[in-house]
């Protein structure tokens, strides 16, 4: 299984959340795992789901608890190797064409800063460009 979904909450009320985006995802596939971070209100769906049909089933459903679902099209397991972030990028993106951009790393002060320059400039590298109205 691999991470799916991204899914926030207000704090203190996970074990709620966590129940809520399971019942969706587990109609789909029995096999789902919903795992606490050590962030409070941060949880990760992990699925036998591609992402988007995960991200498509997870909306159609109204939640109580859960208050943001963010598809996890990619991920890297070692955030200071940039061939793997690189990798992961131009997997995703097409040359000359123009993506929104978000970017929030927890715990390490300076990262996601850091992370933003990284990216933007494989962006660059394809002619590709961050706008936030995309």
């Amino acid at each position: 299984m691999k991470p799916v979904l991204l899914v926030t909450c207000k704090a203190g009320n996970e074990e709620w959340c966590e129940e809520e985006i399971g019942n969706v995802i587990f109609i789909h596939d029995p096999e789902v795992v919903v795992e606490r971070t050590k962030y409070p209100g941060l949880l990760i769906v992990y699925s036998n789901l591609d992402p988007s049909r995960a991200y498509r089933i997870a909306l159609s459903s109204e939640y109580g608890f859960v208050k943001n679902i963010i598809p996890i099209q990619c991920s890297v397991d070692d955030i200071n190797d940039e061939y793997l972030i690189r990798k992961c990028v131009l997997s995703l993106v097409s040359p000359g064409e123009t993506v929104k951009l978000k970017v929030r790393v927890r715990g390490i002060r300076g990262l996601s800063k850091k992370l933003w320059v990284l990216v933007t400039a494989f962006l660059k590298e394809i002619n590709s460009s961050h706008d936030p109205k995309s």
